[in-house]
């Protein structure tokens, strides 16, 4: 077996550490992989934190609902304090296993924020290397660690949820959508029509156009329009720079229709919208925005 893992403190307990007067605390984080030897494990009482157990690779046996349960790579299995934790690893399976160990006040506030139970979510990478760098933050204790540490937990839990989400609602378009989506924030200021949209996924036009305004709640012209938007308010507020020249950086040609579109997403028309900038008045409605 090998067992590399990072530890808040220098002194270990294997019951754990329960802390009540934080929110939330990692208390440890490791990695195991089973080449050799089989590994079992069994605590009639559990430990004093919680445990979030990722397989990454092979399988793991775990003692779940009274019955033993087979569980292969892209599973999650969570253990509560003073919970019974019975499971075993067995070489032939090959498992790559990372498991992270927490406790605070906040804990089941934040394990129901982000819905984490035992559950499916894949192979992820992205999971994989959260844990491996919050093994390395805790291992290295450089200044602020606490706080990365914390930060990466939570990077870990919102990762855990998105994957789930993304496989209960699984579309196979998503990843064409996701890239037009890059495509748009980089190009912008190109002609883009629907019809280009739906060429670059690869998709008819009306199948595009429903599986995107499913996908971002609105519809493919209106998220291009949005994004020059707020493009060209950028331009304006940060350049102060003439209402023709904005228009055109954002992808808008004729500035005539420039004015209409900004009028009607804005409700200000983007001559006013200059003025008050070139003026150094934040105009009301903006400040709306912003709060």
């Amino acid at each position: 077996m090998i067992n590399i893992s990072g530890h808040l403190r220098d002194r270990r307990n294997i019951l754990g550490f329960c802390d009540e007067s934080v929110d939330l605390m990692v208390n440890c984080c490791g990695k195991q992989t089973f080449v050799e030897q089989d590994y079992f494990l069994n605590r009639e009482k559990g430990r004093l934190d919680y445990q979030l157990i990722y397989i990454y690779k092979g399988a793991g046996h775990y003692f779940l609902n009274h019955k033993w349960e087979v569980l292969p790579a892209g599973n999650l299995v969570l253990y509560r304090p003073l919970e019974h934790q019975q499971y075993s690893y067995y070489a032939k399976d090959r498992p790559e296993i990372y498991w992270i160990h927490f406790t605070g006040s906040q804990c089941e506030a934040v394990l129901n924020r982000y819905a984490v139970e035992n559950c499916y979510i894949g192979e992820s990478l992205a999971v994989r290397m959260l844990f491996q760098y919050i093994i390395t933050e805790l291992q290295l204790k450089k200044p602020h660690y606490e706080n990365v540490v914390l930060a990466n937990f939570s990077i870990l839990l919102s990762t855990i949820h998105r994957s789930f989400e993304q496989l209960a609602h699984s579309c196979e378009n998503d990843f064409t959508i996701d890239r037009l989506i890059c495509e748009l924030n980089s190009r912008y200021m190109q002609n883009w029509s629907v019809s280009d949209m739906a060429d670059f996924c690869k998709l008819s036009n009306s199948y595009f156009s429903h599986t995107f305004r499913q996908r971002m709640g609105v519809s493919p012209m209106r998220f291009l329009n949005n994004l020059r938007i707020e493009k060209a308010k950028d331009f304006l507020m940060t350049n102060s720079m003439p209402v023709a020249t904005a228009a055109q950086l954002a992808g808008f040609e004729d500035p005539l229709y420039f004015s209409r579109v900004f009028k009607k997403y804005t409700g200000i028309a983007p001559n006013e919208f200059y003025h008050s900038v070139a003026g150094g008045n934040t105009p009301s409605w903006f400040q709306k925005q912003e709060d």
